[in-house]
């Protein structure tokens, strides 16, 4: 495997992210999920099968007196780049919101193609809810997050109740998808654009475009669900989240929505660095009623 260290992280080499502005916000990543976290304790590549990308990491913090609920936060980086190193810096925050955060990884595009990392998640979930008790985890409340194609990969779960086989049931409790794409539909996507890479990269066919796509099984949801954008954000974010909130409106569905004032698509992640953000105050709502 060839491997590249940053901020004191070993990381498999990956090519550069689609977009200019990714690179600047994988470095802000790893940078603030390598600083000291007082009261956490970190458990790094914790295996839960042989293959080399099936492994997640765990933040927990110190002095608990009782097994904390749990979020899963689903990295980005369109489906074909990211580490699940960028997700650590939000482990005190979500310490601070009374949980412990869980950062899987995934394979990747276009190694492997949709739906591929999707299995990968689901299974990624149910090894959590097998191994988390042992670090200190409560099994029985699970929520999932994630950024940008993290969050579609986190709705996707969560929607495709047919999918769980066992695997998942009633601990899973609510989504939390951040800048997530939720409809990848596009008709005439233009050539060499973000749209057009799903088609050529991510799907295994075209036609998988509309099965791939959130916004097609909103009738299914059966748990909280917070839809949270941008003010800023890629306009795809933006159109998919707009139109997942009238399919869930139009199936009676309820769910949250919060807009991110002056933030584009990386900061909505970056900003989860607070613990005052209002994102883990629908988090922290969730647990207390849930408990």
């Amino acid at each position: 495997m060839d491997t590249i260290k940053l901020h004191g992280f070993t990381l498999e080499r990956q090519p550069a992210p689609p977009v200019k502005l990714a690179e600047a916000y994988s470095d802000t990543a790893l940078r603030l999920s390598s600083a000291p976290m007082p009261g956490i304790v970190a458990h790094r590549d914790v295996a839960w099968g042989p293959e080399r990308w099936q492994r997640f990491d765990v933040f927990a913090p110190t002095g608990a007196k009782k097994a904390l609920p749990v979020l899963i936060f689903l990295h980005g980086g369109g489906w074909v780049v990211g580490w699940k190193e960028w997700g650590g810096f939000m482990a005190p925050a979500v310490a601070a919101a009374g949980a412990i955060l869980v950062c899987p990884t995934y394979r990747l595009a276009p190694t492997h193609r949709f739906p591929t990392f999707l299995e990968d998640c689901l299974d990624a979930v149910a090894a959590v809810k097998q191994r988390i008790g042992e670090l200190g985890g409560d099994a029985r409340q699970i929520y999932i997050g994630g950024h940008s194609a993290g969050g579609h990969l986190a709705a996707m779960v969560g929607f495709r109740r047919d999918l769980w086989r066992g695997r998942i049931g009633k601990e899973l409790r609510g989504l939390l998808p951040v800048s997530g794409i939720l409809d990848l539909v596009h008709e005439n996507p233009t050539p060499e654009s973000l749209e057009a890479a799903v088609y050529s990269t991510v799907l295994a066919s075209p036609g998988d475009d509309v099965g791939a796509s959130p916004v097609t099984y909103a009738a299914s949801l059966r748990m909280k669900m917070l839809l949270a954008w941008g003010e800023n954000d890629s306009q795809r974010v933006k159109d998919s989240n707009d139109r997942m909130a009238v399919a869930l409106s139009q199936a009676g569905r309820p769910f949250e929505e919060m807009k991110l004032a002056g933030l584009d698509h990386f900061g909505t992640h970056l900003a989860l660095q607070d613990a005052a953000h209002p994102w883990y105050g629908v988090l922290s709502r969730w647990i207390a009623e849930d408990a």
